[in-house]
């Protein structure tokens, strides 16, 4: 079990990894490994745990474990690994300007963290703080994070969850990562603690495999007749008792939108009688950030009381724009600044939107339907997948993408399927060649 000295947090042996697929308790393992690590070596009164992750789904589990640890609670916190670059980038502000170094969008504030804490002095300076360092979903590490999480193992210990297969993003390239990652203590798990549905583990194993998964019990992948399909979405809504959600894949949102709209007029037919269902889209960052954005259009500066205009011309404007507002004012009261470029005002909205889904739950009452990339670290009695014409990427990718949505579930899984043809290609089967 790696060690740290209180003195200069040091790691006298490689990061603890746990690797495993969905449902296989990785996040329960990291969290009784820290307690170990704890045990032999508690923290000083000035010391916290670090726990770090990609997503924001991602952290608020996490936050929510770490909180209902009693040897935890009140001495850990957690944040995106984006979020801890900008914290750093931001204490060490001198240092960054002395070595040049460039911060930009999410990925230029990484790598820029990295660099800086590619210094030993600043890696040292988190570890004191931060002796052990939690990494969840770490398979997201692409080379400006990963360059992060490298630089900090060597000088605290350092705990890492990841399971490749989970990581959704084709232009993310694993190499660097698995390379790193298998030079850890790594701890191989199997057993899925999610379910015990044969259907929902078959499929799920199958998948991994490449292996096409088939009909069994909890899991059901159907088509239907266009005039047919929104009653059988439908009633799979209404009967399932417990929590359920309607996750959609990439190019899926259209048809997932339609079913919606059909089903929150409730359906009627000589065989069926479902009320009305409403299912409460939950949007992704980038598609508010893009709409607040859009509103910006090409202007080359703007005040703070126009930018305030702009913002009021949204019909349904995010949450979090009285934030951009006020941040814009307050600098000018401030600071004197009285203009905003729009590559300025994009950096506030991406540091707001951020901040907001980091802190503050956005999430309202209802069935929620959302892409399976955000359902992500969520869990489900009943899942139902719509899966459309069209998803893009490689086979791979899509039994990705068809795992990640099917793991989802505790009891239930129904796959509907837009064309009876969609049941003959990847993901639902594989060229043998």
């Amino acid at each position: 079990m790696p060690t740290v000295s209180q003195c200069t947090g040091r790691s006298t042996m490689p990061f603890r990894g746990f690797e495993g697929p969905a449902g296989s308790g990785k996040t329960h393992r990291l969290m009784e490994s820290v307690g170990e690590r704890l045990a032999q070596q508690p923290l000083l009164p000035h010391q916290k745990v670090l726990a770090l992750t990609f997503m924001h789904g991602s952290r608020r589990r996490l936050d929510e474990e770490l909180r209902s640890n009693p040897q935890l609670r009140g001495k850990s916190v957690a944040m995106t690994i984006d979020s801890f670059s900008l914290q750093i980038l931001t204490r060490w502000r001198s240092l960054v300007a002395a070595l040049d170094l460039a911060a930009g969008d999410f990925n230029e504030t990484c790598n820029a963290c990295g660099q800086l804490l590619e210094h030993q002095q600043v890696a040292l300076w988190v570890a004191r703080s931060y002796p052990v360092i939690l990494v969840d979903e770490a398979q997201e590490l692409a080379p400006p994070r990963l360059r992060i999480i490298s630089a900090l193992a060597p000088h605290a210990s350092v705990f890492v969850a990841a399971d490749e297969f989970q990581c959704l993003n084709e232009e993310v390239d694993t190499g660097p990562f698995m390379e790193w990652f298998q030079g850890g203590e790594i701890t191989q798990l199997n057993h899925i603690h999610r379910t015990a549905v044969a259907g929902l583990l078959n499929a799920g194993a199958n998948l991994r495999q490449l292996a096409a998964p088939v009909n069994g019990p909890g899991l059901r992948m159907d088509y239907f007749f266009p005039n047919l399909a929104p009653f059988r979405i439908g009633t799979a809504i209404y009967q399932a008792q417990g929590t359920r959600a309607v996750l959609f894949p990439p190019a899926g949102r259209d048809w997932a939108d339609a079913i919606a709209q059909r089903l929150s007029e409730g359906l009627q037919s000589p065989n069926y009688n479902i009320p009305p269902i409403k299912l409460i889209l939950e949007p992704r960052a980038l598609d508010e950030i893009a709409t607040v954005m859009a509103v910006i259009g090409d202007a080359d500066v703007l005040s703070p009381a126009q930018i305030a205009e702009r913002f009021a011309q949204l019909e349904n404007p995010p949450r979090w724009t009285p934030q951009v507002i006020a941040a814009a004012f307050q600098s000018m009261t401030r600071q004197g600044k009285t203009l905003w470029s729009a590559a300025e005002l994009r950096g506030l909205v991406d540091r707001k939107a951020a901040n907001f889904r980091a802190y503050a739950s956005d999430r309202v009452r209802g069935i929620p339907l959302l892409g399976i990339h955000q359902a992500k670290n969520r869990q489900f009695d009943h899942v139902v997948i719509l899966w459309p014409h069209g998803v893009p990427g490689s086979d791979q990718l899509k039994a990705r993408l068809l795992y990640n949505g099917i793991t989802r579930a505790r009891m239930s899984c129904k796959v509907f399927v837009r064309g009876e043809n969609l049941l003959q290609q990847a993901p639902f089967v594989f060229n043998a060649a």
